[in-house]
């Protein structure tokens, strides 16, 4: 009996703009979940209501990221077996089971905030999921730039900055999320936190974080772009091809209306969050809407750039 070798290619990329769905989503809900835990935890009476919303972003993003991934999966009837076969040595196996672990608490941890009078198990109450959902929202923030960094044959992902840049992406994205959802509800609904003004003055520090958070993604996106630029020939090859596709894309509406111009919103609002004077709602959620655009262009930009195959013009060049 001839045995019969049969090899099955997947066409196209192998990570489509699902997967940077998931990545983006899963990053917005990390960041919201560290921005509703210290508020609860730190911040006064009035930052209440903001982290409640935050709470509930955390896991509806996160599992829509997920839904996002499964969608992706070739046979989904297969997920099971990725559970059922213990494989402590693969980085999707620990993604699996970090990513679920923090949905579940940062649910429990939103359910808690909503309806605090709900007699449940003291096991279940907001400090104990709260405390125990932060080290799982590092871990999967940390995971998903692992989940790139560790595919060396990628020279595009395997950098340091690729790490420290998905930190700061969900850090930036998950406040700006919370913040613009916040925003948008409080024209539909009243919340109770006091003067609407004594509200907005205290939203001073929450501007400080977006606006030190994108000027280290400025700092960070150079240092990968440094490292590349002037590391081996395959990371130079990487750049040239992700850039020769997507490096207006990514200068445009990543860097320039992304995060330079956040910047500039974030510095001329400062005066206005003190002194008895409000900011405008739009400009605020404006600015959180383009950090949100830029967080996802950076996201596109990396995880589909780093696939794309190097072009004879570019090996030419550089040889």
């Amino acid at each position: 009996m001839e045995t019969e070798l049969i090899l099955t290619l997947q066409r196209g990329l192998i990570w489509d703009e699902r997967v940077v769905g998931d990545l983006f989503l899963g990053g917005v809900g990390v960041g919201a979940f560290l921005f509703a835990f210290l508020l609860w935890r730190f911040a006064e009476e009035r930052y209440q209501p903001l982290a409640k919303v935050a709470a509930v972003i955390a896991p509806v993003s996160v599992s829509a990221g997920l839904g996002l991934l499964f969608w992706k999966l070739g046979n989904k009837l297969n997920v099971h077996q990725m559970m059922l076969n213990v494989s402590p040595t693969s980085v999707m196996w620990w993604g699996a089971l970090i990513q679920g672990a923090f949905v579940t608490l940062s649910a429990l941890f939103a359910f808690r905030l909503l309806f605090p009078h709900v007699r449940l198990p003291k096991v279940l109450s907001a400090s104990v999921t709260g405390v125990l959902g932060v080290p799982f929202a590092v871990a999967v923030g940390i995971y998903h730039g692992l989940l790139l960094a560790v595919l060396t044959s990628h020279p595009l992902w395997a950098s340091g900055p690729m790490i420290v840049t998905s930190v700061l992406l969900f850090t930036v994205t998950g406040v700006a999320a919370s913040l613009l959802l916040y925003v948008v509800l409080r024209s539909f609904v009243r919340f109770d936190t006091g003067p609407s003004d004594t509200f907005a003055q205290g939203l001073k520090p929450v501007a400080w974080v977006l606006i030190a958070g994108a000027a280290l993604l400025l700092i960070t996106l150079f240092a990968w772009w440094v490292d590349l630029r002037f590391g081996s020939i395959p990371a130079r090859l990487a750049l040239q091809a992700m850039l020769a596709e997507y490096g207006i894309m990514l200068a445009v509406f990543g860097i320039g209306f992304g995060l330079v111009l956040p910047i500039v919103l974030g510095v001329l609002m400062l005066p206005r969050f003190g002194d008895g004077r409000t900011p405008s709602a739009a400009l605020v959620g404006l600015a959180c809407l383009l950090l949100l655009i830029g967080g996802f262009t950076i996201r596109y930009a990396a995880v589909i750039g780093g696939q794309l195959p190097t072009p004879l013009s570019v090996m030419a060049t550089l040889s």
